[in-house]
């Protein structure tokens, strides 16, 4: 039998993992040089400066009190700046392509939380 908090630190690491893949792809797919390296550096980069805005940014969503909207908008605005700064800085990308990476960085972002959260309903 495992206990269950060895199942939600399997579940936290599938949500990286998972996370990780997306934000490459998303740094992948508008790259016209096709960089995997740089791609897999900037997602892990990405990953990183996202995970800690999004702590940053329920912790001032509990302080102001707000509701899911104000903290999902808050997390939603860093995940589009995290991925639009890593373009920048790691792949130069032009600012089409930069937002382009934004705009995918988000729609990844949300279809992992959503697979990841389909998971643990079905299979939990």
């Amino acid at each position: 039998m495992i206990p269950s908090g060895m199942q939600e630190i399997g579940v936290i690491i599938l949500y990286c993992a998972l996370t990780w893949v997306a934000f490459t792809l998303a740094l992948r797919l508008p790259d016209n040089l096709r960089r995997w390296k740089e791609a897999m550096l900037g997602g892990m980069l990405t990953l990183v400066l996202a995970s800690v805005l999004s702590m940053l940014a329920s912790f001032a969503a509990e302080q102001l009190q707000t509701g899911l909207a104000m903290n999902l908008s808050f997390q939603l605005a860093g995940i589009l700046l995290c991925a639009m700064a890593v373009s920048r800085v790691v792949q130069m990308l032009s600012w089409p392509r930069t937002w382009l990476v934004g705009l995918l960085s988000l729609l990844f972002y949300s279809l992992v939380g959503v697979l990841i959260g389909w998971g643990i309903v079905f299979f939990a």
